[in-house]
C-alpha cells in the first residue's frame, strides 16, 4: 500500500482542498524540492510543506 499523509494536529487545512483529520495518499510524482510533498486529493494533486504533515504506512 502507498504511504499516506495528513495535516498535523492543530493545522486548519486548506478548505476545501485539504481537510484536517483526513488521510491522503502520497503522489508517486514527487517533485525535486524535498521540503514539499504531493498529496492526492479529490481536487487533484496538491503540494504541501513536509513540516505540515505526518506520514504513515497505509493500514
Amino acid at each position: 500500500m502507498a504511504p499516506q499523509a495528513r495535516l498535523r494536529p492543530g493545522w486548519l487545512g486548506f478548505y476545501p482542498t485539504i481537510l484536517p483529520d483526513t488521510w491522503y495518499r502520497l503522489s508517486a510524482a514527487q517533485g525535486s524540492q524535498p521540503a514539499y510533498l504531493w498529496l492526492e486529493t479529490s481536487f487533484g494533486i496538491t503540494r504541501v510543506q513536509r513540516a505540515d504533515v505526518e506520514i504513515r504506512d497505509a493500514p
